[in-house]
Parts: C-alpha cells; structure tokens; sequence
C-alpha cells in the first residue's frame, strides 16, 4: 500500500484514483460472490498490496483501458503470476494498441523467459508478438529473425536441453518462417550438436525430423532426395552403435524405411536393416521390436514376427504384455 489516504488511489507511483468509484464497484460483487464461495470453500488470504494489484487490474481490464499505466499495472501482475493468461491477452491488446517498440517488447520478454522458463505463456505471447514482425516487416527478411530468435533460444535449450515448451516454439517457428537450403542445414547441424552433447535427447531427435522433412521439400529430384535418406540412416545407425537401448535412435531409423518403402524399397536396405537389428538382438528389446516392424512392413516370415512377438511378451518386454498381445492378434 502506499498511501494512506483512501479518496485517492496511488500505486507504483501512478495516480489511478479516477476509477476508484469502478473499483469498489467490481469488489463490491466480488466479495458477494467469495462470500457465497466461503460457505463451501475456504477463504485464501492475500497481502494488501496484491489485493490492490489485481483490484487495479480487473478494473482496467473491465474498462478496456489502453494506456502506459494500464501496461505497467499488467506488468506487475505478470510479473507477479507468470501463469496468468488473461494478463497476458491484455497486455497483447495494450502493446498492439499503443504502437509500442516491438524490439523493446521482444527484449523485455527475452529477460522475462531466462527467468521463467517453465511459464508456457510467454510462447503464445512471443509467437503473436511475431506475427506482428512480419506484418510490419520489422526484420529485412525471415533469415534475420531467425538468427535472432535462436540467440534466447539456444540460451534457454543449453539450460534445459528437453524444455518442450521451447522445443515446442522452435518447431512452430520453422513451419512460420521461409526458410532456404543454407538456414536448414545449419538447423540439421544444430540437432546433431545436441544429440552428440546426448544422444538421449528425443526432442532434438523429432527437431531433426522436422527440418529433414522440410530439406527434403526442396530437394532437387528424386535420387537427390534418397540420397539425403540414406545419409540419415548412415547417421541414425551411428547413434545406435552409441546407445542401442534408445528408442529415439531406432524409431528414427525405421522411419526412413518406412518413408523409403512408400516406393520401391531396394534389398540392400532391408538386409542392412536385418543385420542391424541382428548385431544388437541381445543388447536391447528395440533391435526385436524393430526387427518385427521390419518383417511385417515387407511382409515378411509372419510365424517368425509371431515368435519374437512371444519372445518380446513373456522375456524381454514383459512389462508391455497387453502390447504385445495386441500385436499378436494382429497378424
């Protein structure tokens, strides 16, 4: 609280005692309405100035006002509860409304994710915050921001390199921008320098698909693009040798099999594969499940999927037993 006077309302050294009359009128059926919920429900006790923070808050909201108070009042209480998504809806509207320096919006929220990196709300916030770039062509091109969206991003992904709310931006921020040959390779890079810090890391495994997915779009031809599958599966095949009990590394593999079945899949994959799948059979349950995909996507010895599928049921995989046992009624 920070005066003592009540016919005047002053609160982070802002006058706002122009809406004191909305305010007690909002309170006023606020506290009907908590009074009916204590009946039922017990009475959580807040500090004043937080009363007086959110009671500022609510009005303004209700008024729809869009001014500097308004935005620092919506400041504090973000900053106060992180979580709270209708402050930051409201303080969308203010920025928008009062034409305010993006780049200093974008700065502003930068800090604010360093320190809150768990918060999910500041990526809807940051992903309308750059619509509004785009539109007023705030950056020279899409190359430009997004070198300078992978600064906060690798920053927030070297502290906690499995966030999947950043992983869950970055994904988003690739499927918005236009983005050449020389941006996504340097992306493909990227993913393997995380998977090489952790070959573990599933996120960068689906990153990496994504923007496999993305190169490939824009591939030359035909041959090209097989090409580029089977450097992945060279590549996926390393990741193996360094951790077989990892199932990123084989679902990864498997995919590109799959992708490449959708044509003709060539007989040295597939015996590659089986040799694969062979070399690590004790090593780890996945080179049997994936030996099974494999089978069953060629059509291949049913009775033989059937046994490793029993296999995989009463020895390897127990613990997946209903898994199994659907697997099996499937055949």
């Amino acid at each position: 609280m920070e005066q003592k006077d009540s016919s005047k309302l002053i609160f982070k050294e802002i006058d706002f005692t122009d809406i004191l009359p909305k305010i007690k009128e909002i309170t006023s059926k606020e506290e009907s309405l908590d009074s009916k919920r204590n009946l039922v429900l017990g009475d959580i006790l807040y500090n004043d100035e937080y009363k007086q923070l959110m009671d500022i808050f609510n009005t303004l909201l209700n008024l729809k006002e869009y001014s500097e108070r308004a935005y620092v009042i919506t400041n504090e209480v973000i900053e106060t509860i992180p979580a709270y998504y209708t402050a930051w809806c409201y303080k969308l509207d203010i920025v928008l409304n009062l034409q305010k320096n993006l780049q200093k919006e974008l700065l502003w929220l930068d800090e604010f994710s360093l320190e809150n990196p768990k918060n999910y709300q500041i990526w809807s916030y940051r992903i309308e915050l750059l619509k509004k770039f785009i539109k007023d062509k705030t950056f020279s091109n899409d190359k430009v921001l997004l070198k300078n969206e992978n600064i906060i991003l690798k920053l927030m992904i070297e502290e906690d390199s499995k966030n999947h709310h950043v992983w869950g931006y970055k994904s988003w921020l690739m499927n918005f921008l236009k983005l050449d040959l020389e941006d996504l390779n340097l992306e493909l890079e990227y993913s393997d320098f995380l998977l090489r810090e952790d070959v573990l890391n599933n996120s960068a495994w689906a990153f990496r698909y994504n923007i496999l997915t993305k190169i490939i779009k824009i591939a030359d031809n035909e041959s090209d693009k097989i090409e580029i599958y089977k450097e992945e599966l060279d590549y996926a095949r390393d990741k193996i040798d360094v951790y077989p009990d990892n199932v990123s590394s084989w679902n990864y593999y498997f995919r590109i099999i799959e992708i490449l079945s959708e044509n003709k899949l060539e007989k040295e994959l597939i015996d590659y594969m089986i040799s694969l799948c062979e070399e690590y059979l004790n090593t780890t349950s996945y080179a049997l499940e994936y030996y099974c995909k494999l089978l069953v996507l060629v059509n291949g010895d049913k009775d033989k999927v059937k046994d490793m599928y029993i296999l995989l049921r009463d020895h390897r995989d127990p613990i997946r037993k209903i898994y199994w046992n659907y697997k099996l009624s499937q055949l």
